[in-house]
């Protein structure tokens, strides 16, 4: 069974490295420097640079590609990374159902849509579930704050759009 604390230092390694790739990209989006390239007619007095732009607008062209392609690597990885470590720490993942013992309501199923690590708060995940009604069918759309398995914080559960409880 894979260390949980491994796994949740994966997750936020990752998470960092995906939020410095993002970066980096919407940077370079946002100098738009291709923008900023002399016309191949206004270097006609100076052919050599026509190449070297040329070789920029390749190149950037790649760049941006890789960028792309490594930040959907990493946010696939990420949420991989996250679903692994909340099935080995709290026993449920995506798609499965979660009772919710609910104040106002009293016991309530909700199917986990997505789960999110929380850092900087007192929380250690968000549980994005949604509303099981009678017969299967989904309800209202939760986001549901655990401290630690079997730990809901009802305090901070929203419910947000829909039917159901």
């Amino acid at each position: 069974m894979p260390d949980v604390a491994a796994l949740r230092l994966k997750a936020f390694s990752i998470k960092l490295g995906l939020r410095r790739v993002a970066a980096f990209y919407h940077q370079l989006r946002a100098a738009r420097l291709l923008d900023s390239v002399p016309q191949a007619a206004e270097l006609a007095a100076a052919p050599q640079l026509s190449v070297i732009f040329d070789e920029l607008k390749s190149l950037h062209a790649r760049l941006e590609s890789a960028l792309f392609d490594e930040m959907t690597r990493l946010a696939v990885d990420a949420g991989q990374t996250v679903h692994d470590y909340v099935r080995v720490h709290y026993g449920f993942g995506p798609g499965d159902t979660i009772k919710l013992a609910y104040p106002q309501v009293g016991q309530v199923q909700l199917r986990v849509t997505k789960v999110f690590l929380q850092s900087g708060t007192d929380s250690d995940i968000r549980v994005d579930a949604s509303f099981l009604q009678p017969g299967g069918s989904s309800g209202s759309r939760w986001d549901i704050y655990m401290k630690g398995p079997g730990e809901f914080q009802l305090d901070q559960t929203q419910r947000r759009e829909g039917a159901g409880p």
